[in-house]
């Protein structure tokens, strides 16, 4: 009977403690199901949010308007990038950015975002620009201030991956 007892004490607490877990979830804001990494285009106007920024960091890059990223980042933003580098401020991490996407011009399209808070954490795929296919290629990590300027970003490359050895190259050259 006690054991009896203790078993539904129990059970009701995972209860309580896995519909809590529902209730602050984070956010699935898009997810792409296919295996080859396509993803339907993202648009900065359609995003709010912590994930808002970082849909207009996709749409800068698409763009080409790499001398536009840095607006994205707040003054003291941190940006750790996948060379182990920290940068610091926005300008240096837009002057960071012309330079290195100058030299790769990729074309990306996010995988999937998660946003919970002032976090977004986003799947970035590229194409591949001999097959045309797109690839899983990095995760991002975004926190954004309450001005929507993204205060730090931190970047992590899918390793062993061939897109990861151009990243890798064209970061030597912007040393």
């Amino acid at each position: 009977m006690a054991l009896t007892a203790v078993a539904v004490v129990v059970s009701g607490a995972l209860v309580r403690a896995d519909e809590r877990a529902v209730r602050e979830a984070p956010t699935i804001l898009a997810q792409n199901g296919e295996a080859n990494g396509n993803a339907a285009a993202t648009s900065a106007a359609s995003a709010t949010g912590a994930c808002a920024a970082p849909h207009q960091y996709v749409d800068l890059i698409n763009a080409g308007q790499y001398d536009e990223i840095g607006g994205l980042f707040a003054e003291d933003a941190v940006y750790m990038g996948p060379d182990g580098k920290t940068r610091y401020g926005a300008k240096a991490i837009g002057e960071f950015y012309i330079h290195f996407l100058g030299a790769l011009k990729p074309r990306v399209k996010p995988a999937s975002f998660i946003q919970d808070g002032h976090d977004c954490v986003m799947e970035l795929t590229n194409q591949n620009k001999l097959t045309g296919k797109y690839s899983l290629v990095a995760i991002d990590h975004f926190t954004v201030n309450g001005q929507g300027k993204i205060s730090r970003f931190i970047v992590y490359l899918r390793p062993g991956d061939r897109f990861t050895q151009t990243i890798n190259a064209a970061l030597a050259k912007v040393h």
